[in-house]
């Protein structure tokens, strides 16, 4: 009873419940109501004829044409009763109503048809073809006159009462039906849907509880083709990747800086303790400060690339705008040229015009200057590429490759972490946020960073690294 759902069922349930007693209602109001007007209106009328008889012609004439009515009509009935009580004439045995509460006029007062008393009754006739009684409606009218007599005039409501009734009482059971139908199946399906809730309730508890790998089941393989409960659970398991990483990266963030950042520290501090112990020239000191300033800036930025991965990764940052992302890649590929050919390394670009995408420029240019200055830190021989262009399901590549060191596939997951570095690595500068920058970037605008294997050469001591930044196009 505590679920949306089965609450849904019975709210439905009383719905229908409530628009059939409205169609009952209007049946009614469009069959017995209006037989019922029809009845009374032939009723009143054989009344009034009767009433004129009875002023004009006394009881006597009022009695001869009750017979000869009563002898005729097959669907009104006359009754013309005695000061006592008794029936004088008619078609059927007494008027259906309690006389001692009708009130009788004076003596002297004139016949009036408008003082009537209505009612509506049952009662039993014979059917022709077989001769069995069978209970039949009818509505009339019952007057009392001046000299203690009374007349009842009514008229039978017909067999289209007995199909309203036929009706009403399908109505009444197939309600009846339909209301048990709603009842069981919201039942039934409130069960389903509380066991997917149930599902996702149990992951949300063990994630509070600590377990951060738990995820929820998706009962559908391919995306996009489940229920809004896949949809919801694919966006929670999401949410909880997500999570994962970001916890995962505070847990070691400590420990990463502190181990890249101890080295320069030392070596800062070892310099400066050196150059106070000994004898200095005022050049020799100037130049002392001047490399502790570089190392201090170099700490700074490491500490700025932290602080803005951290904002990137929790969403916040950027201003997505239209962005014409072939000229900055061309802006970049000419900003690089000259330092990718002054390491000796060939660079060949190639950019297609025209690509459009919702993105916001200095984060984009820093994403695709991460990946370009790796390129060029760790390849010692060989050429660098640089390419942009549309791919087939409405996305932009851009793409860099080279003929490095590469990085081997099963250290691919974790390149991209915050302060990861290879052994190979460690001996050159940086501080190993580059490619979690560009994750971070990639993911803010939508998008995704491949890595796979690069270009060869010949001279090369790897097997390269091609870094795609796959990214959604914007549409009109």
């Amino acid at each position: 009873m505590r679920t949306t759902t089965l609450r849904v069922a019975i709210a439905f349930a009383g719905l229908f419940a409530g628009f059939a007693l409205l169609l009952l209602g209007f049946l009614y109001a469009t069959t017995v109501g209006r037989l019922g007007l029809e009845a009374d209106r032939y009723a009143r009328k054989e009344l009034i004829e009767l009433s004129n008889i009875w002023e004009q012609q006394s009881i006597n004439g009022l009695n001869m044409a009750v017979i000869q009515r009563a002898a005729q009509a097959s669907e009104s009935l006359y009754v013309l009763v005695k000061p006592d009580g008794r029936v004088l004439s008619g078609n059927i045995d007494s008027a259906p109503l309690d006389l001692s509460q009708v009130r009788r006029p004076d003596a002297d007062a004139p016949l009036n048809p408008n003082a009537a008393v209505a009612t509506g009754f049952s009662y039993e006739r014979p059917v022709p073809e077989t001769g069995r009684l069978e209970r039949r409606r009818a509505r009339g009218f019952f007057l009392a006159g001046p000299d203690g007599f009374g007349l009842f005039v009514a008229r039978d409501l017909g067999p289209g009462l007995q199909i309203a009734d036929q009706v009403a009482r399908v109505i009444w059971m197939g309600g009846a039906g339909v209301l048990a139908f709603a009842l069981i199946g919201g039942f039934l399906v409130a069960r389903q849907v509380a066991g997917r809730v149930h599902e996702l309730t149990m992951t949300t508890r063990a994630v509070m509880a600590g377990d951060l790998k738990r995820r929820a089941a998706v009962r559908t393989l391919a995306p996009g083709e489940g229920d809004e409960f896949d949809d919801l659970t694919e966006d929670l398991n999401a949410m909880l990747e997500r999570i994962d990483r970001l916890v995962a990266a505070a847990r070691t963030t400590g420990d990463a800086i502190a181990h890249d950042l101890r080295s320069p520290l030392t070596r800062l501090r070892t310099r400066l303790e050196d150059s106070a112990l000994r004898d200095q020239t005022l050049d020799e000191l100037r130049e002392v400060i001047e490399d502790a300033i570089s190392q201090l800036d170099d700490v700074v930025a490491t500490f700025n690339a932290v602080l803005r991965l951290s904002r990137l990764e929790a969403g916040e940052g950027g201003k997505l705008e239209a962005l014409d992302v072939s000229v900055l890649v061309t802006q970049l590929a000419e900003l690089f040229e000259p330092v990718i050919e002054e390491a000796g390394l060939v660079f060949t670009p190639n950019i297609q015009p025209g690509l459009m995408i919702l993105a916001d420029r200095s984060l984009l240019a820093q994403a695709i200057s991460n990946l370009l200055d790796n390129a060029v830190k760790y390849t010692q021989c060989g050429e660098i590429q640089l390419h942009a262009k549309h791919l087939p399901a409405n996305q932009v590549e851009i793409s860099i490759s080279d003929s490095g060191r590469g990085i081997p596939l099963e250290k691919r997951d974790y390149v991209v972490k915050r302060f990861a570095r290879l052994d190979n690595a460690r001996s050159l500068p940086g501080s190993g946020i580059g490619l979690s920058l560009a994750v971070a970037i990639a993911e803010l605008h939508g998008g995704r960073l491949v890595l796979s294997d690069g270009l060869t050469h010949e001279h090369g001591d790897g097997f390269g690294l091609l870094a795609r930044l796959i990214l959604p196009m914007m549409t009109p």
